[in-house]
């Protein structure tokens, strides 16, 4: 296994070769107790201190819990965290570029790892299943809120990792960024789901549920327009990332003000009450 890790994580600027991922993959599957040695391998790399290796380990990781059996993979990381430390690259100054795009780029594996810890389930891997998603259906007092709350918390990362091409040979890069965009489609499409169950019940719900609805709807306005900012960068370099990006569909996003006003007429209507039973 050490030395399959090591191939797969050699000093030359190109991404891991997908042998050695499918191969991994299959272990994942196969023999979920290796993949903590993939993990100690992994990890014993990064003492290479190498921004090279540590960002294909990196890359590795996202690749095993995109691909590979995400829960007993995610598992094993939050069991293991150093093996997500990018902090001890040396040579720094060779490519700034590249150790800035690993900085953020593991700022939102540890976001993702911390989705997963919070919800006990990886919703980036359940939104490439068809059909609608657990959020489009799922009641306030199952943890409609808080779920979708914690996946904007993702979604924010993920929009922070705009990657620095302008280094020489960015294929390594190329390979992250195309995992950071499919996830990003993937939460988006999930946290859609979650707002449009919200607007379906939003008059329904109680002054405090309807208030933090309220936010989940503005950050969720402001992330669609920054999402739709993101992809449209990323379709320029689809050919190079071999992906093709669709158009993102999503909720109405001008419901802010009528939103905000029933929670006005909630407190008007809570005050008169309370006058009410004053005079009585």
């Amino acid at each position: 296994m050490e030395t399959a890790v090591r191939k797969a994580t050699r000093l030359e600027y190109r991404p891991p070769k997908p042998k050695h991922l499918i191969s991994k993959i299959y272990l994942t599957f196969d023999n979920p107790a290796s993949i903590d040695g993939i993990l100690a391998c992994l990890e014993k790399r990064l003492k290479e201190h190498s921004w090279i290796i540590t960002y294909k380990v990196l890359t590795i990781l996202h690749y095993l819990m995109r691909q590979g059996n995400c829960v007993r993979v995610v598992d094993a990381i939050i069991k293991r965290p150093s093996v997500l430390d990018a902090s001890k690259i040396k040579n720094k100054s060779s490519s700034p570029a590249n150790v800035q795009n690993i900085y953020l780029y593991r700022a939102y594996l540890d976001e993702r790892i911390i989705a997963f810890r919070h919800l006990r389930r990886d919703y980036v891997k359940e939104a490439s299943s068809k059909g609608e998603g657990r959020l489009r259906h799922l009641r306030i007092e199952d943890g409609l809120l808080k779920e979708t709350a914690a996946l904007q918390r993702q979604t924010e990362s993920v929009l922070k990792c705009k990657f620095y091409l302008g280094e020489k040979d960015p294929s390594i890069t190329f390979f992250a960024y195309k995992m950071a965009v499919e996830d990003l489609l993937a939460l988006f499409q999930v946290v859609n789901e979650g707002v449009v169950n919200i607007l379906e019940h939003y008059f329904e719900m109680d002054k405090s549920n309807a208030t933090t609805a309220l936010n989940i709807y503005k950050t969720f306005a402001q992330q669609t327009e920054l999402t739709i900012d993101y992809l449209s960068e990323a379709r320029k370099l689809e050919n190079e990332m071999e992906l093709n990006i669709p158009s993102i569909k999503h909720a109405p996003l001008s419901l802010a003000s009528a939103l905000e006003e029933y929670l006005k007429d909630a407190d008007n209507q809570a005050n008169n009450n309370k006058k009410t039973g004053k005079k009585k």
